[in-house]
């Protein structure tokens, strides 16, 4: 009899997030989900999955969920880091407060489960440990700033991990897959329509991403590309740089409200 296979995913409330606890709840897996907060909803339609409410930010909280899950044997061969957010956090001014909350989600709410994860005895079975990267710090947003150098971090992390941790029993692993249709990719509504359109045209479902990583989390590979999904990205930027002088200037700054 085969052995079952385990997943930790944080982040399932939307996006890619949703679509990986949908993929492997249909293949049978054993599923624990970590999310920020409680959707009854949700947890209501997947009764089979063990569904925890921890603040990824929260180290002790995080330390805590992992110590639990090693001591009660309980530990999933895969841990899918997906939870992130993206906000606007450098447009006329530069927040700090807004710049701080996306780095501690997107970085630090993975190193959280990296750390405790070093730490524990070696063991016989691989663990495969899944950032969900982003290809945006290669082109860079100059409004979400936080968006880009935690992605950046976190890429360079995983990069050095996966070879310090070579014929061990952690496989760290990257996913880079370009533009996903998600609320967080679509929801800056003020692009030009051409490239809301190009985007569109470029950039994969959330159904096929989760499909693309589940597969990818049963290899041994550090990274996973699908560089020609961010053509859209890449020429959309550099246009809009090319055409639109001030488009990476403050909105107030454009309407000639301010500097």
């Amino acid at each position: 009899m085969s052995r079952q296979e385990s997943v930790l995913i944080t982040g399932t409330t939307s996006g890619v997030g949703r679509a990986l606890l949908e993929h492997y709840v249909r293949s049978g897996a054993r599923v624990i989900s970590v999310n920020r907060r409680r959707v009854q909803e949700l947890e209501a339609e997947y009764p089979t999955v063990r569904f925890e409410c921890v603040d990824v930010r929260a180290t002790e909280a995080v330390h805590e969920l992992v110590s639990g899950l090693a001591a009660a044997e309980e530990l999933p061969d895969v841990f899918i880091l997906n939870a992130g957010i993206n906000r606007v956090d450098n447009d006329e001014v530069f927040q700090l407060a807004t710049y701080r909350s996306v780095v501690e989600t997107n970085l630090y709410g993975v190193l959280n489960f990296v750390e405790p994860l070093t730490q524990l005895k070696r063991g016989k079975i691989p663990r495969h440990l899944v950032a969900v990267s982003s290809m945006a710090h290669y082109v860079g947003n100059p409004y979400a700033l936080g968006y880009t150098t935690s992605k950046q971090a976190l890429t360079e992390c995983f990069d050095a991990w996966s070879k310090m941790y070579v014929g061990t029993d952690l496989v760290f692993q990257r996913v880079m897959l370009g533009p996903v249709r998600t609320a967080i990719y679509t929801m800056a509504s003020d692009f030009p329509s051409w490239m809301v359109r190009l985007k569109d045209a470029f950039s994969g479902s959330p159904e096929a991403t989760a499909r693309a990583i589940s597969r990818f989390a049963r290899t041994q590979k550090p990274r996973l590309f699908h560089p020609g999904r961010a053509v859209a990205l890449y020429l959309g930027m550099w246009l809009c740089r090319w055409l639109i002088p001030d488009f990476f200037r403050g909105r107030k700054t454009r309407t000639g409200n301010s500097r």
